[in-house]
């Protein structure tokens, strides 16, 4: 289970001081999902405005300038750039919710600080990227987490920190590939064995070494390791 830490301590801007520039930013339709990066990305130009398919990304380089940019784009999300720390982010985004309460945050991070990663997502923070992720790629995660209301981690992280979880992923035989793949699809070692030509103590020898390499006690154990490892 996750725990969540709420960003939004009292700051001193309120949306009051904002009223009269509540209009839409221009070219931004109806369902398009707008997200405000705040700091520097070398992928996105400065003081720019990027369009992916429904996804406008606009840059806001000066961290003083975020709140009415927040506010005039009307951002649902706000992604902060690889070189801010922590306190950083918490700040920006408290000052972010102060003007737009259902802000979501995204974040981009180093390829190694898995660390980083993790300790954002349980903050709360719902997309968490690679650094040198193309920005039509991030516009699309963003996006897709923000229609279908995920979460979003690039497999860069969240292979660290899976094989962390579970420990490195076993060495497996080509022929216990096999039986784990037929295992998954709910067959018995009687029908693993004639799927495969073997006899059924060949099965049960494979399915002793599943068992071991994946720490399983049974069976339905396996399949589930197998999954979360990407094996199955």
């Amino acid at each position: 289970m996750q725990t969540v830490v709420d960003f939004r301590e009292e700051v001193s801007v309120t949306r009051s001081s904002l009223e009269g520039s509540t209009r839409a930013p221009a070219g931004i339709e109806r369902g398009g999902c707008s997200i405000v990066l705040v700091g520097s990305w070398l992928a996105l130009p400065l003081n720019g405005c990027e369009h992916y398919e429904g996804a406008y990304i606009h840059s806001c380089p000066d961290r003083d300038e975020l709140i009415p940019v927040v506010h005039a784009r009307q951002a649902d999300w706000l992604l902060a750039g690889p070189e801010l720390d922590d306190g950083d982010i918490q700040r920006l985004f408290a000052g972010a919710n102060a003007v737009r309460e259902n802000v979501r945050l995204a974040v981009l991070g180093h390829a190694r600080d898995w660390r980083r990663c993790d300790r954002w997502m349980r903050r709360g923070c719902r997309v968490y990227l690679e650094e040198t992720i193309r920005p039509r790629r991030a516009a699309a995660a963003i996006q897709a987490a923000h229609s279908l209301g995920v979460n979003i981690m690039d497999r860069v992280f969240s292979e660290v920190l899976r094989e962390r979880a579970t420990g490195p992923a076993p060495h497996l035989t080509r022929r216990e590939r096999d039986v784990l793949d037929l295992l998954r699809r709910g067959l018995r070692n009687r029908e693993i064995a004639g799927a495969l030509f073997v006899s059924e103590n060949t099965v049960e020898y494979h399915m002793r070494h599943l068992l071991s390499k994946f720490s399983a006690r049974n069976r339905m154990e396996v399949v589930e390791r197998a999954v979360s490892l990407g094996l199955a």
